[in-house]
């Protein structure tokens, strides 16, 4: 096929045809891939054109299956601003590739060009994505971002350019992206007039495209043969990368398209700098930028290896299924087979389960592994070489058989006969684990609702769980894709009884704010207090031996509770969800916007007797030095005890002088290695960790049981609260709802409880006296104007002061200096109008105008600067218009004036004197108000804005001297 296809590009028409065909395919995914250039011989052109083709082909093979409209994005304050956008992945995607490109939008004709924004994404499986762009810590119940699935972060400019995420083997369902204008410290960001800066609309498009598979679709216990093979292709001067071949292998599973397909991320390279980064939520390059296909120097003849892909269903009640693998011949020379299976996407290495194969047998291999009910598996089969990064070579070909197999839930002993009925409160079996059947109760608001055990025939509940040592229980329940995924789900549980009514709250669906709110902030505050206070009641097992249960909370894979504090889903070992002890501790996960589907809860109880083996301090110290003592040899030269680092390490290495070495002496050497190590604080750590474990060598106890109290439900926000400092509010982007936080009075995070921007009460008070004390000056205004006989001035400007004094007492004092006379609105309604209103007629009196104009023009500037001042206060039009009209009938009356008189008006003084000073007072108070606001410095700049402008009325107020005509 490589031969035949560099034969035709002999054909000069046809050559030109390609080349015109790319260079618009180029233009089109304006600079989305990098293409590098070669020497100027025949040998690379010809290389160069292939290269095209095949990415040519990429962008061929690629099926677009969604496109969304163009979203607004907004500046980023809190999570309120998102924008969410929705894909939908289908069912036997590959490869995933999600488009985004943004553009500043001007809304008006005469306007500049915008200046580029800095715009941030995060794209998720499952549910929308929990972020934190101003980099606040979560709170510590929530639920671990390692454990749910990967975060993909993507940061561009809105310059146009195409911006690309590729990600292999991608969840089959919804993904959802947030986007926004990127967050920056708002305390730094100037508050700007409208009009005077560019009023830009940021716009995102975005699309999906997908490369597809053809699965197999296998059947239970139904069983499949084929063929694996691999083959070196004949010289044909094409060649690829080491790394290419893993991904470019033409499938068997795949359409014809695709067959010779290559695997390229596409990412933007962006000449500028701000290229587009793909990672995850730990900042670490996701697994799609490994898979990246770049051409080099280094290259290997092309191999052809067939990946055969099946699909299976797994329906309810099925949690563990059996691959049998069988293989006709023995091959010694073949390389190993991988054998991979994943839920609801296509198998890679790394997700799912996986099991590397060798061919030297002919009997039947079984490899076990968990499943998920209800959901569509992929199983891949292939060679893979011993090293990842390597490649299968070689001739290769092996024949075999394949069946699945899924294993049925283990009979109960005790079925109900004829006549009886089947009691709800009995546990099944699932995957050796005790499952308990849950009730869904859902209310009328948002995101609220619970699961329960479910009631008898009698309509009875059971209100406490009981757990035993022998066996793990736990809890399966589903949740929606659209409904339930916008606030948080809650699972808490106690040992103590006196916690229920408190587990019993978190799902109320409607209770007291104030309850409600202390009862969030205790919940997510440190885990050590107890929302109840611990009620003290005979226990007979207080004294004689200590429990602990482990909690593993996970999305389709039930977890295996492991002693001390793990977890295991399959070979992965991870931390626990929460761990309760037999005290008043509460185990509480909270899991925001939590994905759709099923999500498992799993307890195991562990109990340890009174025969705790108690070893000595100076034993565990000997331990602990003899097993580090490499760090004596690594120590720093400055510390004191370097010197006598040799003699302590060789007396470690002798059995008989570590067993001499008397307590102080096993001190000293360890608290050299604490001071002197290279990493003390690690050392530090690791000797508490040890000294833990061997302190708490329990006498394991399997007879135990205990009761315990749990609640899982789901409200909006965090327990439907956010804490004292925030409301909790519901939003809708892209046909979404979902719920956040809007914090006040300086607090931020997720529940409201960052405290680190918050003013000082001084810094408040401070701000509020300036802003309300600096509107004083308008006083020697009003008596200025009084003085002078402009009565209808001096009432206005006296109004204005009073105004403002009173909004920014309002506005300023957050809700300790604060006073309100009416509602705020109000306020500023009066404070803008009576400002607007005391600039127009202080430009009339300049004009000296015939006094029957005057009130014309007085009540003509009242009626149309309150239209102008409701229509939007804060427009540079309601500023300019008054100031404008002024300024050319101040410039029309002295005009006429002096052609009328032929002499100077008004007097000389006031022209060459006041003027001028008043001028400049005005323009350095417009220059504050316009371009030198920033929310930090916002009541130091606006006092200053109050107090120019009172000065500024003292010198441009005439007096009626002034419009005496001189020569």
């Amino acid at each position: 096929m490589v031969q035949r296809l560099l034969h035709r590009l002999n054909c000069s028409p046809l050559v030109v045809f390609v080349l015109l065909l790319i260079d618009h395919r180029l233009l089109s995914v304006d600079s989305s891939f990098q293409v590098l250039t070669e020497p100027n011989d025949g040998k690379s052109a010809e290389f160069n054109i292939q290269e095209l083709i095949d990415v040519m082909k990429v962008l061929e093979d690629e099926e677009i299956v969604v496109r969304l409209p163009s979203n607004s994005l907004l500046k980023y304050t809190s999570y309120k601003d998102v924008s969410i956008l929705h894909f939908d992945v289908p069912p036997d995607t590959r490869t995933a590739y999600f488009t985004f490109k943004a553009f500043e939008d001007s809304k008006s004709a005469f306007q500049r060009k915008c200046k580029p924004k800095d715009v941030t994404l995060h794209l998720k499986a499952g549910s929308f994505p929990v972020i934190s762009p101003e980099n606040i810590t979560f709170p510590k119940n929530f639920f671990s971002s390692d454990q749910r699935f990967k975060v993909y972060d993507l940061q561009f400019l809105s310059n146009e350019k195409q911006q690309r995420i590729t990600i292999q083997g991608p969840h089959i369902g919804s993904w959802f992206a947030v986007a926004f204008v990127s967050w920056s410290d708002p305390n730094n960001d100037r508050i700007e007039q409208q009009g005077i800066a560019a009023n830009c609309d940021t716009l995102l498009f975005a699309e999906m495209s997908v490369s597809r598979f053809r699965p197999i679709i296998i059947n239970n216990a139904e069983e499949h043969q084929d063929n694996l093979t691999s083959h070196v292709l004949p010289d044909g001067n094409t060649t690829v990368s080491k790394g290419l071949n893993a991904t470019s292998r033409p499938l068997r599973s795949l359409p014809p398209k695709q067959k010779q397909k290559q695997s390229v991320e596409i990412l933007s390279d962006d000449s500028s700098g701000k290229s587009g980064r793909i990672q995850n939520s730990t900042g670490s390059e996701s697994r799609s930028n490994s898979n990246s296909s770049s051409i080099s120097n280094n290259t290997t003849p092309l191999t052809a290896n067939n990946e055969i892909v099946y699909r299976f269903y797994i329906p309810e009640e099925i949690g563990d299924a059996m691959a049998r693998i069988t293989f006709e011949q023995v091959c010694a020379d073949c390389p190993a087979v991988g054998f991979h299976v994943r839920a609801n996407g296509y198998p890679m290495g790394g997700l799912g389960h996986g099991s590397i194969i060798r061919v030297n047998q002919t009997d039947e291999i079984s490899i076990p592994f968990g499943v998920q009910p209800n959901t569509w598996h992929y199983a891949a089969m292939s060679f893979v070489a011993d090293d990842e990064s390597q490649i299968v070579s070689g001739n290769h070909s092996i024949s075999y058989a394949l069946k699945i197999d899924f294993l049925a839930p283990e009979e109960q002993d005790d079925e109900p006969t004829n006549g009886s009925t089947t009691n709800p409160w009995k546990p099944t079996k699932f995957r050796q684990m005790n499952f308990y059947s849950l009730l869904r109760q859902t209310y009328r608001e948002f995101f609220m609702f619970d699961y329960d055990l479910r009631p008898d025939a009698n309509g009875t509940v059971p209100e406490v769980l009981n757990l035993t040592a022998q066996t793990h229980s736990g809890f399966a329940f589903d949740l929606g894709d659209v409904s339930d995924i916008g606030g948080t789900l809650t699972f808490a549980l106690s040992m103590k009884e006196a916690h229920r009514n408190s587990l019993k709250m978190i799902a109320l669906p409607t209770q007291s704010p104030d309850l409600g709110g202390i009862l969030a902030e205790r919940l997510i505050g440190d885990p050590k207090e107890a929302v109840v206070p611990p009620v003290k009641t005979p226990d007979s097992r207080s004294n004689n031996q200590s429990m602990q249960i482990i909690v593993c909370m996970h999305l389709g894979e039930p977890g295996v509770p492991t002693w001390p504090d793990k977890c295991r889903y399959g070979l992965r070992l991870k931390p626990a969800s929460a761990i309760v002890n037999h005290t008043e501790t509460m185990g509480l996960v909270h899991v925001p916007f939590p994905e759709s589907g099923r999500w498992y809860v799993t307890m195991g109880l562990f109990c340890h007797g009174a025969e705790t083996a108690r070893v000595a301090i100076v034993e565990i110290v000997k331990e602990f030095i003899s097993k580090h003592r490499q760090v004596l040899r690594e120590m720093r030269p400055s510390c004191g005890c370097a010197t006598k680092a040799p003699r302590y390490s060789e007396c470690l290495a002798a059995p008989d002088c570590l067993a001499k070495m008397n307590e102080s002496e096993a001190l000293e050497i360890k608290e050299c290695m604490m001071d002197c190590a290279v990493e003390s604080t690690k050392m530090t750590q690791r000797f508490e960790e040890h000294r833990r474990a061997a302190m708490e060598q329990h006498v394991a106890l399997d007879n135990c049981n205990t009761s315990v109290v749990f609640t899982v439900s789901s409200s909006p926000c965090v327990v439907g609260r956010c804490g004292r400092f925030g409301r909790c509010y519901h939003y809708m982007s892209g046909g979404f709802v979902f719920s956040t936080c809007v914090c006040s009075k300086g607090y931020r995070g997720w529940d409201c409880t960052e405290d680190s921007q918050v003013p000082t009460n001084m810094s408040i008070l401070v701000a509020t006296l300036l802003l309300t004390l600096s509107n004083l000056l308008f006083f020697p205004s009003i008596y200025m104007a009084i003085k002078r006989r402009y009565f209808t001035e001096g009432v206005i400007y006296f109004f204005a002061m009073f105004f403002s004094i009173f909004y920014h007492a309002c506005d300023a004092g957050e809700d300790d200096y604060s006073f309100c006379l009416v509602k705020i609105g109000v306020l500023q309604f009066c404070d803008f109008y009576c400002g607007l209103l005391s600039i127009w007629v202080t430009l009339v009196a300049m004009a000296h105008v015939r006094s029957e104009l005057v009130s014309l023009l007085h009540m003509f500037g009242a009626i149309l600067l309150a239209f102008g001042t409701e229509l939007n206060k804060q427009s540079l039009w309601v500023f300019l218009a008054p100031a404008l009209t002024g300024i050319c009938l101040i410039s029309t009356s002295w005009g006429l004036r002096c052609a009328k008189s032929r002499k100077l008006f008004p007097a000389r003084r006031y022209l060459s004197v006041w003027l001028p000073f008043g001028l400049t007072l005005v323009i350095a108070g417009l220059v504050c108000y316009a371009f030198l606001q920033t929310k930090q410095n916002y009541h130091i700049v606006h006092s200053i804005w109050h107090m120019v402008m009172a000065l500024s009325i003292l010198c441009l107020l005439p007096s009626r001297k002034s419009f005496l005509p001189k020569c």
